[in-house]
């Protein structure tokens, strides 16, 4: 619990050093202005890549959420593609230009986006991302992604769209088969979690084990078929930071396009008065089934007070 105490007095710290700013001469006119573009895989589409292959049926729809307001000081929009290659190596290219209408649909060639960027066809351990970059009318080009700061707009997950979180991209893995077995799976047995929060970082093993059972129906999000959902638990979860009641979470992979639906939960632990803490607002998720590994960045949260920090577990072999 010490390390609840200590989130709170950062918390706190940030919350005075953000109210003092307001005092402060702001330079607004140097704040450049961006546009929230929601983009999501089409239902009933491919969700995955094939090695060495480049047909089948990839379709993306962008949207501009109501949140967004105003958005006249955008020209236009693209279609960045971003590949993320099995040695960590990343590049991009535009395959889109000039998209002004929204909502908009978008067929993907999947042969054309691998010859732009300079490849013939997807290889096993990539991953193929869909983001936009947002030109305004003065010519700044507000980037989806660039290779220092990664993906733009992760700040704005929370925001609903079509009763879904928006999403900032769409992920496409070029993906290793996977066995579904629920006692010796791909994702069965004993593996390394790997823990990184604003507390310092941890090692330690955790067991995965197959959960037969579905989330609440209210835990689905907008076209997710349930009956490809494949539940996982994760026993323990982060027990160097607090002792849970119950110490396992659970995931569920999306077999249709190898995402991740993780509901919010409880962590079974108490704050000192009595509040339940709860991870909250689960992101920046993925799975890779070649190398076994799962990725996810969290928030602990207490309903009424609010969240701290971005706890990111890694799982891997």
């Amino acid at each position: 619990m010490k390390k609840i105490f200590l989130a709170f007095i950062f918390l706190s710290l940030l919350l005075i050093s953000q109210s003092c700013e307001k005092e402060l001469p702001f330079p607004i006119n140097d704040v450049k202005r961006g546009v929230v573009i929601d983009i999501v895989r089409i239902a009933g589409t491919d969700g995955l890549l094939s090695d060495g292959l480049t047909s089948g049926n990839y379709k993306v729809k962008l949207t501009i959420p109501e949140n967004q307001g105003d958005y006249s000081f955008m020209k236009h929009a693209q279609l960045l593609a971003v590949l993320e290659k099995g040695d960590g190596k990343v590049s991009s290219t535009v395959v889109v230009d000039n998209i002004t209408e929204f909502p908009k649909e978008l067929q993907i060639n999947m042969a054309e986006v691998y010859s732009k960027l300079g490849l013939k066809a997807p290889a096993l351990g990539e991953t193929l991302y869909f983001t936009t970059n947002a030109v305004m009318n003065d010519g700044n080009v507000i980037p989806g992604w660039t290779e220092y700061f990664g993906f733009n707009n992760k700040a704005f997950s929370g925001w609903q769209v079509d009763g879904r979180s928006y999403s900032y991209n769409v992920r496409y893995a070029v993906a290793c088969g996977w066995d579904q077995d629920p006692n010796t799976g791909t994702f069965i047995g004993q593996f390394t979690m790997k823990e990184t929060t604003p507390y310092g970082n941890d090692s330690y093993s955790v067991t995965l084990s197959h959960n037969p059972s579905l989330p609440d129906a209210a835990n689905i999000p907008a076209g997710v078929t349930p009956e490809n959902l494949y539940g996982i638990n994760i026993s323990p979860i982060s027990p160097n930071i607090w002792v849970p009641t119950y110490d396992k979470i659970t995931i569920w992979i999306n077999s249709e396009d190898l995402s991740l639906v993780i509901p919010n939960q409880d962590t079974g632990d108490k704050y000192s008065n009595g509040a339940a803490i709860l991870w909250y607002n689960f992101r920046n998720a993925s799975i890779n089934t070649c190398s076994r590994t799962i990725e996810f960045t969290v928030n602990p949260y207490i309903p009424g007070v609010g969240g701290w920090g971005a706890f990111t577990f890694k799982i891997q072999p």
